[in-house]
């Protein structure tokens, strides 16, 4: 992101994100006590970003940038006080929705790919003996930061019950190429996934205007923007006027593996036939 206040508008639409999302579920009809509704919107916005660099040592983001805690004073403003309730008018429309589901998922993808750099760079001078690189860290701790606001509002068990939620496939999907692919100068898993995505990650990124060789050919950089167009894709894809929240592409895969090596069962049939009865006579 090189756009002007590029930093102030995602933290400002990933805090109007959160204000809707308890606008329209907890809070819709209104009631809820002012400062109640403002501390569970900066939570459902930043639950990671306020709680997962404890895990690392690390300050907290809420208290070490003001653009954060700003932001959310901002986009709960935004929901909840502008006059007519215009802000929470215009963020439940289709195009309010779509610019606040592209702006957060953006904030989201910074941080997939700076909780894994936070974590390769502790790590990098002390990996395991199996392997030249940093494997779990690096992979766990940005997931961690997509997922902290489930464990927060829903609980271990009750967010975990029913399988792996999506920002957990997400995470750990993105965070896995994105960790490998920027990260993994010397273990067999980078070399083998550059080898193999690296020519077309070139031309991708001179089509895309990478200004010289060296910045189309930066692995870091291309591995970012894999990463983003494809939780940028996901998260247009699962808005409710088009998939749908339940919709998952690893889901999908997965059932129609099941369904090729499992094959059609041969339905049994429990009733006795003809022959079988006259006999019994």
């Amino acid at each position: 992101m090189d756009f002007p206040y590029a930093t102030e508008t995602v933290c400002v639409f990933m805090s109007i994100q959160g204000s809707m999302a308890v606008r329209n579920g907890p809070n819709r009809t209104n009631s809820m006590n002012w400062f109640h509704a403002f501390v569970k919107s900066t939570l459902t916005a930043y639950a990671g970003a306020t709680f997962t660099n404890i895990f690392m040592g690390r300050p907290t983001a809420m208290f070490a940038n003001d653009v954060f805690f700003g932001s959310c004073l901002i986009g709960f403003g935004v929901v909840n006080w502008l006059p007519l309730d215009i802000g929470y008018q215009f963020f439940n429309t289709f195009i309010g929705a779509l610019l606040a589901t592209v702006f957060s998922q953006v904030f989201r993808v910074g941080g997939i790919a700076g909780f894994s750099d936070a974590a390769y760079n502790a790590f990098k001078d002390a990996p395991s003996a199996y392997y030249p690189t940093p494997v779990f860290g690096p992979i766990l701790f940005p997931t961690a930061l997509g997922n902290m606001g489930g464990f927060l509002w829903n609980g271990f068990d009750a967010y975990l019950e029913k399988g792996m939620p999506w920002l957990f496939q997400q995470g750990v999907a993105c965070s896995t190429f994105y960790h490998f692919y920027a990260h993994d100068a010397e273990g067999i898993v980078g070399v083998t996934l550059r080898s193999v995505v690296k020519p077309v990650a070139i031309q991708i990124m001179g089509l895309m205007g990478a200004e010289d060789g060296k910045e189309s050919e930066d692995d870091q950089l291309f591995a970012k923007f894999a990463v983003g167009v494809f939780m940028l894709a996901m998260a247009i894809v699962r808005m409710p006027q088009f998939l749908g929240p339940k919709f998952s592409p690893f889901t999908a895969v997965a059932n129609m593996v099941k369904g090729v090596l499992g094959g059609k069962k041969k339905k049994v049939n429990a009733k006795p036939s003809k022959k079988s009865k006259k006999k019994n006579q």
